[in-house]
């Protein structure tokens, strides 16, 4: 049998951000729904409560965060996978159909999240410092490049989490170095944005503790807040659009 072609990098980022710049009101507004709003009303609960942080609740919080990044990354998803070019379509297309996508997101959350918790008591027990970072970062990689295209799977084909796996793993065969060179080049990409956004809300910070104080005293009406939150939106909004991409691109081509 003839081996699968590979991924055209440049082909699958011209039809991410051709899909981005089509669908940028609906995707925005998505995002301002899903990731902006929640943790902006989060921030002004916070401040309301003036309470001390507690561990528990912050670990809620975290999850309920990610739990939304998954609904958004889905609804997106699944607008795109409409091919409806109207705002109002694409979005009720994308929050009808987060099943069964959004289990399989869930599914591979869990997973990688399972693994950093035993690479952090790895790293604990056998004194690896920060090498279990690095380990994380490249098993996210690997992931990335087996498994990147299940969600766009899921909801195409409506398959659940182990036959989305499946199909992920045989679409991106033949192609998983480019996707994992495409994910490096991902990071790499963001870096810079990160670092000016770091730079424009905490230069005058010394030490974590000036970090925190600053994350502590930003309001709805402070500059910050609505810096990090809006490179945020914009961020996650691009990167939305890449798996489907992909999945469109090596789809056309089994």
């Amino acid at each position: 049998m003839k081996p699968p072609a590979p991924l055209d990098l440049v082909a699958a980022i011209r039809l991410a951000l051709s899909i981005f710049w089509a669908q940028f009101a609906p995707i925005i507004f998505l995002g301002l729904l899903f990731l902006t709003l929640p943790a902006v009303a989060l921030r002004t609960l916070s401040i309301a409560t003036e309470a001390a942080p507690d561990p528990a609740l912050g670990t809620i919080v975290e999850t309920l965060r990610w739990m939304l990044v998954m609904i958004f990354l889905c609804a997106v998803t699944g607008g795109v996978l409409a091919r409806n070019r109207d705002p109002r379509a694409f979005m009720k297309a994308g929050l009808r159909g987060l099943q069964p996508g959004l289990v399989v997101a869930l599914t591979i959350g869990i997973g990688l999240m399972t693994l950093r918790i035993v690479l952090l008591l790895a790293s604990r027990m056998l004194q690896l410092g920060q090498m279990s970072s690095l380990l994380f970062i490249v098993a996210c990689i690997a992931a990335f490049a087996v498994w990147a295209l299940a969600v766009p799977a899921a909801l195409s084909e409506r398959l659940w989490p182990m036959a989305a796996l499946r199909r992920a793993a045989e679409l991106s065969k033949g192609s998983r170095w480019q996707l994992s060179a495409l994910c490096i080049v991902i990071m790499l990409a963001l870096t810079p944005a990160i670092m000016v956004v770091r730079f424009a809300v905490f230069h005058s910070a010394q030490t974590p503790h000036q970090v925190a104080a600053i994350v502590q005293s930003m309001t709805i009406t402070s500059p910050a807040l609505w810096i990090v939150q809006l490179s945020t939106l914009l961020i996650y909004s691009l990167l939305s659009v890449v798996p489907v991409a992909i999945y469109l691109t090596l789809a056309s081509r089994r």
